[in-house]
């Protein structure tokens, strides 16, 4: 799709900004997302669901029970829409991300590398401070769009995992493989990433603030199916065990 996660409009710079940007946060470990615990309304609150065509289709995100516990389900026919969370981040004290996902189809004739072929069944985007794409500066023309600078961890479809892909449409957004192709499709994964330093690999300088996490599962370019699974998100000190 045109532009993908790096195009932003100022009607959700506007939502966001009315967003509580804070987390739970303890010395060992910052809460970005409960999906095991919150209700509905705590969501939507929460999280804002960004369209990224005008006329085209939304990716349905809606808490379910999943074998006893409550998750994220994402389900995209066609669709590429984000849940965008705004916080506050100093990844020199919790420089680890942790989240589980599980998805259960990739979206055929994808391709990791082009814009035609730019679908991915599960994206974690972890969005910096930058003087040019600030949280509430995402609009810089009269056509809403401006580069976002991120860390993009996916579900490739076929590129090798932990290598780092230029995303197709901007050089300030590096896609990171955590899980590839369709082996372990329909299993819950459980991922830790050091955010800190996988920053400093991809961009040569340490990191500056993260002011906002991204979910998407999108499938717009090619008219799949999709339907991905979210566990809860953190912050931490030290890789989960």
């Amino acid at each position: 799709m045109p532009n993908k996660f790096i195009a932003l409009t100022l009607t959700l710079s506007a939502t966001l900004a009315c967003s509580d940007a804070s987390a739970e946060e303890s010395p060992q470990q910052l809460t970005v997302a409960n999906f095991s615990s919150i209700n509905k309304l705590q969501l939507e609150h929460l999280w804002k669901n960004y369209k990224f065509r005008l006329f085209g289709h939304s990716t349905h995100y809606q808490l379910i029970s999943q074998d006893g516990q409550q998750v994220l389900r994402a389900d995209s026919d066609k669709a590429a829409s984000s849940l965008i969370r705004p916080l506050s981040v100093n990844l020199e004290q919790h420089p680890i991300l942790n989240w589980r996902w599980q998805a259960t189809n990739l979206p055929a004739g994808a391709n990791d590398n082009s814009k035609k072929g730019d679908d991915h069944s599960a994206r974690l985007y972890v969005i910096f401070n930058h003087p040019e794409t600030g949280l509430l500066n995402w609009l810089k023309n009269t056509s809403g769009l401006t580069e976002t600078h991120a860390l993009n961890y996916i579900w490739a479809n076929q590129a090798a995992i932990n290598t780092q892909l230029a995303n197709p449409y901007s050089d300030r957004s590096i896609m990171i493989p955590v899980n590839s192709g369709p082996a372990q499709l329909g299993q819950w994964q459980s991922i830790s990433r050091n955010v800190y330093a996988d920053y400093q690999h991809a961009f040569g300088h340490k990191p500056p603030p993260v002011t906002a996490i991204a979910i998407m599962t999108d499938s717009d370019n090619t008219a799949a199916k999709l339907t991905t699974f979210y566990g809860d998100i953190y912050f931490s000190q030290q890789p989960a065990k």
